[in-house]
């Protein structure tokens, strides 16, 4: 197959979502499938410039007017960046403006697939993430819906993911689910890659405790800080190393300062190779108030590294068969650090709970399945009939035949 995989994460960006669909590209590549990627780095540069001056004109109307600006904008880039002469068998959008984007330039002569990344509702992560209300919150919502109801054919993450999205779906919307994938397979070598900080030569002797994600409200890194002030009364000795950056790191470091927990939790920056920095922690423990199916799980089961997280979204699907591993979000910090150093101090629990979580991972997550689960749906898309509407009506509601599912 020719496939267009489109998305607004640029290569580089610290996202699961660029993680994921470069993981995708390579994998269907190695399937002898030809893979092409638009984001908006794609875009020509006098393209670019002259969209950035639509939007600072809409950002001339105030806030609403920017917000106007900056979604409209996403669509026009990937718009302009993908070549409307290629022949394309499938698109497989990583965000439903992409998406949309992409039916537009291809006049819906080729299916285009979303797959849904978002945790409950597009819109309802940049009101959360900007802090936003009034109309700029209300025209987000009636955005991403309005584009929600002109997605087709959708692939949720999570079955979560996909219970929340099917009210805002066409009813005739065709849907499945398809978890992130990684490779489960163990790597050839325990030697770390060239970069990676080796945790256990850091912090000898020492329980690791990890956590990775931006460094944000949702990701909850402050509510882990308040655990490990209680876990140091109980169990002195470890060590909580957060991995990332983001908009909380001066917050957590006064926060660390305060509580004198500086010998009890490090702030590492930065880092992709992820899988590597779970191969040497003890314990993963992930905090996030929202999410769908978050990588960072999966990386942890394929690393072989335990882990326990707040269960929210669609986490409890991906630790099914650990239910023990799941907190309840109310969960006080003493709570869970008494819990922590339960997990700490017996390692034939913790031995238990690393195998149940690789076994299930290996079955259900491994990137051999999410290949093959996209291809099949790829391959349904495909064989439905597609509707091609003039250019003028391109921007219009539209209807479809019921399709079975």
């Amino acid at each position: 197959m020719n496939i267009l995989l489109t998305s607004l994460m640029v290569p580089g960006a610290p996202s699961g979502v660029r993680v994921h669909y470069e993981r995708l590209a390579e994998h269907l590549r190695r399937e002898g499938h030809t893979v092409t990627v638009v984001t908006q780095d794609s875009l020509r540069p006098l393209v670019r410039r002259a969209i950035g001056a639509v939007r600072r004109i809409l950002g001339l109307f105030g806030r609403s007017g920017a917000q106007i600006g900056i979604e409209l904008g996403f669509v026009a880039e990937i718009y302009f960046a993908i070549d409307r002469n290629a022949r394309y068998d499938v698109v497989n959008a990583q965000d439903v403006s992409s998406g949309w984007a992409a039916r537009l330039a291809l006049r819906d002569k080729a299916p285009v697939v979303v797959t849904g990344h978002f945790n409950d509702h597009p819109a309802e992560e940049l009101v959360h993430q900007l802090h936003l209300s009034g109309l700029t919150a209300r025209f987000l919502h009636r955005w991403y819906t309005l584009l929600l109801q002109k997605t087709r054919f959708f692939i949720g993450v999570s079955d979560y993911v996909l219970q929340r999205t099917l009210p805002w779906l066409p009813a005739d919307a065709k849907t499945t689910v398809v978890y992130n994938g990684v490779d489960m397979t163990p790597p050839a070598t325990s030697a770390l890659p060239a970069g990676v900080p080796d945790l256990r030569a850091m912090f000898p002797d020492r329980p690791i405790l990890l956590n990775v994600g931006q460094l944000e409200p949702r990701k909850n890194q402050r509510y882990l800080v308040d655990v490990a002030a209680q876990l140091r009364q109980q169990h002195p000795n470890f060590v909580l190393v957060l991995v990332g950056k983001g908009e909380d790191e001066e917050i957590l470091r006064q926060q660390i300062a305060t509580a004198h927990l500086e010998k009890h939790v490090v702030l590492l920056g930065y880092h992709r190779e992820i899988m590597a920095l779970l191969r040497t922690a003890d314990l993963y423990v992930h905090a996030a108030t929202r999410e769908n199916c978050p990588l960072v799980l999966l990386e942890a089961m394929a690393a072989e590294c335990p882990t326990v997280a707040l269960a929210v979204g669609g986490i409890p699907e991906l630790l099914a068969p650990t239910p023990d591993a799941l907190i309840p979000v109310a969960t006080p910090p003493a709570e869970l650090a008494a819990y922590l150093r339960e997990l700490l101090t017996n390692p034939v629990r913790l031995a238990q709970l690393r195998q149940r979580q690789h076994a299930f991972g290996r079955e259900h997550f491994d990137a051999r399945v999410m290949l093959a689960d996209t291809l099949a749906f790829f391959e349904q898309a495909r064989q439905l009939p597609q509707v091609q509407l003039p250019i003028a009506t391109q921007t219009e509601s539209r209807s479809y035949a019921p399709i079975t599912t």
